[in-house]
């Protein structure tokens, strides 16, 4: 049983011998920096891996846990989001590719000598986000919601108290 700490997400398969293999890795910050457009801010979290190596094959189980820091979607704050999930990807090695990779199993050629993990870490942690990143309420800039506010009372006004739902309300009429 292999058992190791790795800082650049790739892990030498390359005589890597078949059954189980433990893996730590630390992301903060610096991980996101690679991907372009990433709308994670801030990072602590730890990924304990697992490699159930076969001849043909290799299962990667991983439990991803801790906290991501994101912009909030009401009031542009920081937004802190815990992070506590379960990933699994299948890597299977063979010398033609007959099928598209998708997001839980890959292949490789049976001469590749690395597995990296990098894409799938970021790719887990961003999925495990929910699509609304707010605060609860009462916790966003004080500030930011009463400029909302003002802004939606604006509009209410300059639409003479009317909704784009009322106007085709008068077409059916």
């Amino acid at each position: 049983m292999g058992k190791g700490s790795y800082t650049d997400y790739a892990i030498p398969i390359k005589g890597l011998s078949i059954g189980v293999h433990k893996y730590s890795f630390s992301i903060d910050d610096k991980f996101f920096e690679d991907f372009e457009n990433s709308q994670i801010l801030s990072a602590e979290i730890d990924i304990d891996t697992e490699l159930d190596r076969s001849e043909t094959l290799i299962n990667v189980l991983c439990h991803i846990k801790g906290s991501v820091t994101v912009e909030c979607d009401r009031c542009l704050e920081d937004l802190v989001l815990p992070i506590d999930v379960e990933a699994s990807l299948l890597v299977r090695f063979v010398k033609s590719v007959e099928d598209e990779d998708d997001l839980e199993t890959i292949t490789l050629d049976p001469a590749e000598t690395t597995l990296d993990l990098k894409q799938f870490f970021y790719d887990y942690i961003c999925l495990s986000l929910p699509l609304q990143r707010v605060h609860k309420e009462g916790e966003c800039n004080p500030e930011m919601i009463s400029r909302l506010q003002k802004a939606k009372s604006e509009e209410k006004k300059s639409n003479g108290d009317t909704s784009p739902f009322d106007k085709l309300k008068d077409l059916l009429n």
